[in-house]
This record gives C-alpha cells, structure tokens and sequence, in this order.
C-alpha cells in the first residue's frame, strides 16, 4: 500500500484550514520509506505539515520531479541537514528557465546547496530507489523544452502507481516509459499534475481517450490541470479530486 498525504496543491478544501498556493508538494509513505516528492514554492508545505501532524522528520527520501520553482523553491525554507536523505533528480533541473515575460522560474537552489545538505543522486537514467520504487530520469520522446521533467513509479501486484508533478514530457510519454522500464503494462493509478492547462479541447480528449483505453482504475489529475480539462476528462474518466491537506491510500 502506499499512502499520499498531499501537503500543498493548488486548491484547499472547505473548513480545513490549510493553506494552498499554486505548486505541489506530497508524501509518500511506502515499504517503510517516507519520500518527500517536491516542496512546493514557499514554506507552505511545512506549515500544512504541522498542522496536519506529519512529521518530516522521517523523510528517508526526496524526489524532484523537475526543477521548477513551484515544485523546488520550498527547499529555500527547509532547514534541515541530514546526509541521509538522498535528493533524486534530473541533472538538468538547474538549468536556466526564464518565461516569456522575463521572470525566471527555475529552481533557486543550487546543487552545491542542495550537496551541503543531502546526498545528492542527479540521473537521467532509471533509479530504483527500492526494488518497487523507481525514479524514471528522462523520460523518452519527451519534446518540451524541459527535459528534466521526470515522475515515480510504483510497482504493485494490481499494476503501475505513477506520480507525477507537472506532466512536462507528457502524460502519455511518462506512461509508456513507464511501462517500458517496469516491464508492467498495467497501470493502477495516476496521481498528479497532467499539464493541461495551455491544451486545446482536442489535445485533452486525445489524453482523455487513451488514459481511458488504459482502464486505469484511480485517476487523480491536479496542479497543472484547470477545471475545462477536468470536464473532459470525466466525460472518459472517472476522474478523482484532490486538495492540500488530502490523504490518498492505495
């Protein structure tokens, strides 16, 4: 089983209490490993981890899915050494990122930084952080401009759990790498964010249609993925919501 405890995504659920902020940040707890995979853009998803009693702490792990500031910018706040935890990531996840209006958005911390304060292991191929558990690196026929977009995937007995943040390189392309990696063809489940939010209608119901075909049984797009997008989506779909302060087992 493994345990999502969502400590920062863009929205927050009524009465709860917790802060959101456009970015992502989760936990997961899995074959007795505690994998912090991104940390969002601010010091959010360690108030949001206070008070949802989360200890991080006990983080054995830290997963980047790509060097973005909204995934990387919470490593700003962590004050936390520990040459323990191992920090996976593409290398290129400090490359240069400036967007059309000239605001940089890539991640603001440095590898000598992050080398001060954990082991740091940068791959762009395949690594397994267990014999279930496996950073994918570069992810093939990845045509964006980010190429250190990467995901996690676990291996179970019902099939594929693939996490991801942003969905760069592309959700069908994370999705079949996966399954070339793994040797798995079945996917469970799909939790993260899809990058649809700059897709026409088109693009997303070419998605929809073959995460549909996949008859993946637990979809959980968020993030990066706007409400038309998740319109369409559940017109193929059944498509699960998901908010800061969420905690998914599957």
């Amino acid at each position: 089983m493994i345990k999502i405890t969502v400590l920062v995504e863009n929205n927050s659920r009524i009465d709860n209490y917790l802060l959101a902020e456009p970015a992502l940040s989760v936990l997961l707890e899995v074959e007795n490993k505690n994998i912090l995979f991104d940390t969002g853009y601010s010091d959010v998803f360690l108030k949001n981890a206070e008070k949802l009693n989360v200890d991080l702490s006990k983080v054995s792990d830290i997963v980047i899915s790509h060097g973005h500031n909204d995934h990387t910018r919470g490593l700003s706040f962590w004050n936390l050494k520990n040459k323990n935890i191992n920090l996976i990531a593409h290398p290129n996840i400090f490359d240069e990122k400036i967007g059309e209006d000239k605001i940089h958005y890539g991640c603001p911390v440095s590898k000598e930084q992050l080398e001060e304060n954990f082991n740091v292991i940068l791959t762009g191929k395949p690594y397994f952080l267990t014999e279930n558990i496996c950073f994918l690196g570069q992810i093939e026929n990845n045509n964006s401009c980010d190429i250190d977009d990467s995901a996690l995937v676990y291996k179970t007995a019902d099939g594929l759990i693939i996490i991801t943040g942003c969905s760069h390189s592309g959700i069908i392309n994370i999705i079949n790498y996966a399954k070339k990696v793994t040797g798995i063809n079945k996917i469970f489940a799909v939790f993260g964010g899809f990058h649809l939010v700059n897709k026409t209608d088109d693009e997303i119901e070419a998605i929809a249609d073959f995460l549909q075909n996949e008859n993946i049984k637990y979809l959980y797009p968020c993030h990066c993925c706007n409400l038309n997008s998740k319109i369409i989506l559940a017109k193929y779909c059944d498509i699960k919501e998901v908010c800061t302060g969420d905690v998914i087992c599957l």
